[in-house]
């Protein structure tokens, strides 16, 4: 069989591709494309002279197409020029809020580029609001005065008369945040890197007071930024401090278990069972703890060191008590226990309190319907911790109740 046909055949659609690939129209971006800078940076306030530079990229596909442009400056004055594949041409000095270029001047065909180069000058106008106002916009409409394409260059326009307001209000935010800082620095929180991004904060609101409105507003907006950046620092410090005040407390119960085991003989005695049941519990939660500021969850984080606390609190109370009832010598660290804290939920716990918990004859069958519902719930991280706390108190509910039927019976 000749090969002559199958050669035709491919040689005939290449031929058809050829043909097809440079008769197929390319498709051209309608969308407008702008660079360029204004003059000055910044928020503008009433009466600053404004200067803008910019090159609009467009692409027309006849001549009955145009573009308008606007702007919110007073006294605007335009220069524009019209750069086709290179060649620039100059258009006639304009001084509207709305200016038209129309297609008779802007549309070339079989160009590579067309280009617009805008020259804007203008002042700031008195407004009654502060806020985003246009410096210029540039609005693409086809031949029949729909909207094609837009593109809108904004700066913040400002009232002075608010600006008093916002100086008052950020005046206020600082003074709560000194409020933070001296609150937590009296419970041993490390406040120092909070302290320096606060004297930054003073320093522009004092600056600003005294200052022209666009000085005075980039002022309050850096001091706005350096107070959330305090406050974010203090916050991380906060969480360092508790969940190393926790671990401290933990320690020092360790410390006194260690004493009552290795010292004097007390491995077997159900009372140390009691207290490090409770410790290692904080020490659960020490560790969630640390979990949650690794993840920059710091909000949980104090609250997981602070259960910790009450948690190695519970432990500790048991074990000063048991110190005192049998005359030991255990290393009682009660300079840890003093310190002044606000995460732990409930740190303060009498001896009396103690007593009657370690006093109860029955059994809290209230627990036991909370464990069951935990153990039907998603079993998370979160669960876990609860779950292994309720059958540890359950289990110490369990051991006080049948402790005190013994003594019930001997007594008997």
């Amino acid at each position: 069989m000749s090969s002559y046909p199958l050669r035709r055949t491919f040689l005939l659609i290449i031929s058809v591709a050829l043909i097809f690939s440079f008769t197929v129209p390319v498709l051209a971006d309608d969308d407008l494309e702008l660079w360029g800078y204004i003059q000055p940076e910044g928020n503008l306030a009433p009466g600053e002279d404004v200067v803008c530079h910019y090159t609009v990229q467009y692409n027309f596909d006849s001549n009955a197409e145009s573009i308008e442009f606007y702007t919110d400056l007073r006294d605007p004055v335009w220069f524009f020029s019209s750069i086709i594949d290179g060649a620039k041409q100059e258009l006639p000095k304009r001084n509207g809020r709305y200016e038209t270029i129309t297609g008779f001047e802007l549309y070339y065909p079989r160009t590579y580029q067309t280009l617009i180069e805008l020259k804007l000058n203008g002042t700031v106008p008195s407004v009654v609001t502060t806020g985003n106002y246009s410096i210029f916009t540039v609005t693409q409409y086809d031949g029949g005065g729909s909207v094609i394409s837009s593109e809108n260059v904004e700066r913040i326009f400002l009232n002075p008369s608010e600006l008093g307001e916002i100086q008052n209000s950020m005046e206020i935010k600082l003074s709560n945040l000194r409020s933070e800082i001296d609150s937590l620095y009296l419970q041993g929180v490390d406040i120092t890197s909070a302290e320096e991004k606060y004297s930054d904060a003073a320093d522009a609101i004092s600056t600003a007071k005294y200052s022209n409105p666009s000085v005075q507003s980039s002022l309050l907006s850096s001091a706005d930024s350096y107070i959330e950046e305090s406050k974010y620092l203090l916050d991380l410090s906060w969480a360092t401090h508790s969940i190393s005040l926790a671990e401290k407390k933990i320690n020092s119960v360790d410390s006194m278990v260690l004493y009552f085991e290795s010292s004097k003989g007390l491995s077997g005695d159900s009372r140390v069972w009691v207290i490090k049941s409770y410790n290692d519990n904080a020490k659960t939660l020490l560790v969630l703890a640390g979990d949650k500021f690794q993840n920059s969850d710091t909000i949980m984080a104090r609250n997981y060191a602070g259960q910790a606390e009450d948690k190695a609190g519970l432990a500790y109370q048991y074990a000063v008590e048991l110190n005192g009832q049998l005359n030991l010598d255990a290393p009682v660290k009660s300079e840890i226990w003093n310190t002044p804290t606000e995460t732990a939920t409930s740190s303060q716990y009498s001896s009396q309190t103690i007593s009657s918990n370690i006093g109860q004859n029955s059994l809290d069958v209230g627990n036991i319907d909370d464990l069951d519902s935990l153990l039907h719930s998603d079993v998370d991280i979160d669960s876990f911790i609860k779950i292994v706390g309720k059958i540890s108190d359950l289990l110490l509910a369990a051991f006080d109740f049948l402790n005190n039927l013994i003594l019930m019976a001997s007594d008997n």
